[in-house]
């Protein structure tokens, strides 16, 4: 299997190079020489599209994505398409909105509904009360780890997600939330301090939202290229009435000329026994290759609540990031001890942030 991965994998890149080519030719005749930004007349790619002086803005980002899976035809999918509208006006509040169509075009489906859902991802308001003091209410990205938040498919690394970030605690929360930063001696801290009673809008039919859950998200810059982030949360989930969950989680990011190592980790207990504990990481770094093409490697691994064994994947691939508006990535990943649906083999993808 795994001789027969790495020559798709090889036969797959051959056939992506020309794109390559043909796409760093196109973006390079569409920019001023410096390759840093796509602008046409007034917008910029990436940076959204102002509604004249309504206060609007109108962007968000697409995927094009193919996989081969192991025990699976390949696909090509339109994996997400998303909109994003906030508007931004001369006082306190501003609003947020993203809607995303999850796989509205495919070469295969499996036929499960959720593969072909209009989800409601953000939609929240937000007022600040001081400069370091902002209240947001509706539905929002959980504030835990570092991955979740940043959430759009062109501004990480990997076609894929570590397992650690989805599969633990749900990616989307509907309540209150009040942020921002705080001096902490000569540094700035970020903090995020969250809640919410349930009541998910639009709920993913594949997820198990919350049912009630208040946590926390701390990141403190260390020095020039490190950042320490903590995450604690206590929650319940609608699958599971009755059943507290308590989170506990570090993360961190070091970064410096084009270099990046990122990892988290979590730790999850539950009321009902240490069977049902949950716990693991990952760890990623980033290294330049040429130009903006980036070599990629991953090492995860996740204890599943009830699992005999545990989890473990490792992604190796590339990624070249012509900016942050756009992306196109190529990796292979390898596990053990894998639940269903967990991809292994390998997947690329085409990102455009807009």
């Amino acid at each position: 299997m795994g001789i027969q991965v790495y020559e798709k994998a090889l036969a797959c890149l051959r056939l992506l190079c020309p794109a390559f080519l043909l796409l760093a030719a196109q973006l390079v005749s569409a920019d001023d020489g410096s390759g840093e930004a796509i602008i046409i007349g007034s917008y910029e790619l990436g940076r959204g599209l102002p509604i004249g002086d309504s206060g609007f803005t109108v962007g968000g980002y697409a995927t094009a994505r193919y996989d081969d899976m192991r025990g699976s035809n390949p696909r090509l999918t339109a994996d997400h398409l998303s909109l994003m509208v906030w508007w931004e006006g001369s006082g306190r509040w501003k609003f947020f909105s993203e809607a995303d169509l999850e796989e509205s075009l495919a070469t295969r489906h499996s036929g499960a509904d959720e593969e072909r859902f209009l989800a409601l991802e953000r939609f929240y308001l937000d007022y600040a009360l001081t400069d370091s003091v902002n209240v947001r209410l509706g539905k929002y990205l959980t504030p835990i780890g570092r991955w979740n938040q940043i959430h759009a498919d062109p501004l990480v690394w990997t076609t894929s997600r570590p397992m650690v970030t989805h599969a633990v605690f749900p990616g989307t929360a509907t309540g209150g939330m009040v942020q921002g930063t705080v001096s902490i001696g000569s540094r700035e801290m970020d903090y995020a301090i969250f809640l919410s009673a349930g009541t998910e809008l639009r709920r993913k039919p594949a997820e198990d939202p919350f049912s009630e859950a208040r946590g926390l998200h701390l990141n403190l810059p260390v020095g020039s290229a490190l950042q320490l982030g903590l995450s604690l949360a206590d929650f319940e989930q609608e699958a599971t009435p009755g059943q507290r969950k308590r989170l506990a989680g570090m993360d961190f990011l070091w970064s410096r000329q084009r270099w990046e190592i990122t990892g988290e980790g979590v730790y999850r207990s539950s009321n009902e026994g240490a069977a049902l504990v949950e716990k693991g990481g990952f760890i990623q770094a980033v290294a330049p290759l040429t130009g903006r093409l980036y070599a990629v490697g991953r090492i995860e691994a996740l204890r599943f609540a009830g699992a005999d064994k545990t989890s473990r994947n490792w992604v190796a691939g590339l990624n070249y990031r012509y900016n942050r508006a756009l992306s196109l990535k190529a990796e292979v990943v390898r596990g053990s001890h894998l639940q269903d649906g967990m991809p292994e083999g390998f997947l690329a993808s085409f990102n455009v942030l807009f």
